[in-house]
């Protein structure tokens, strides 16, 4: 029996939960049963319906868990709908060290059936450095998790040489999907 969440905050920190476990029947335990479902992770396509997105979660926790450190909430509820925009700080191993790379992301919850469900998690890497003058939100739990150190399986061209390579970007993480 999957467990229902009593509001879409409680349904967002399992979520969270899941992905730092890299547990995939947790994850997929989140997510609306329903083929409309979409979900986008940093550098990656858009996955639409359970069976795309089960299929891209299965992949990514293959390496294990991914930690997020959640900041800057936003929320902004119905009787059935919750949209939650927020900055996901995830430390990320390249050449030069770790690094954290800011992710902006858009979680939308419906309620259905007794429970809050995700119905889309769209995470794109920000640009600038959103939550040096992002308000907090008021509501946030005190328990939001505060997790750091992640394992991600960062794609890297094979390169012998860097001559003639554009410089890279600080403010973007190494090339490929984030989570």
């Amino acid at each position: 029996m999957q467990r229902l969440h009593a509001t879409a905050e409680a349904a967002e920190r399992a979520f969270y939960a899941a992905m730092a476990d890299g547990d995939l029947d947790r994850m997929m335990a989140l997510w609306a049963d329903d083929d409309a479902a979409v979900c986008n992770h940093p550098g990656g396509p858009r996955l639409i319906g359970r069976e795309a997105i089960t299929g891209s979660f299965r992949e990514i926790f293959a390496a294990g868990g991914v930690r997020i450190v959640v900041a800057a909430v936003h929320a902004w509820r119905s009787a059935d709908v919750a949209v939650h925009s927020l900055i996901e700080r995830i430390a990320v191993e390249g050449r030069g060290g770790t690094e954290m790379v800011e992710v902006v992301t858009t979680n939308v919850f419906v309620r259905a059936g007794g429970g809050w469900r995700i119905l889309v998690h769209h995470a794109g890497v920000s640009e600038t450095g959103e939550t040096e003058d992002a308000d907090e939100d008021d509501d946030e739990d005190d328990d939001t998790p505060g997790w750091i150190g992640a394992r991600l399986g960062i794609e890297r061209p094979d390169v012998d040489d860097d001559e003639g390579a554009p410089e890279a970007d600080p403010r973007r993480p190494p090339h490929g999907r984030l989570h």
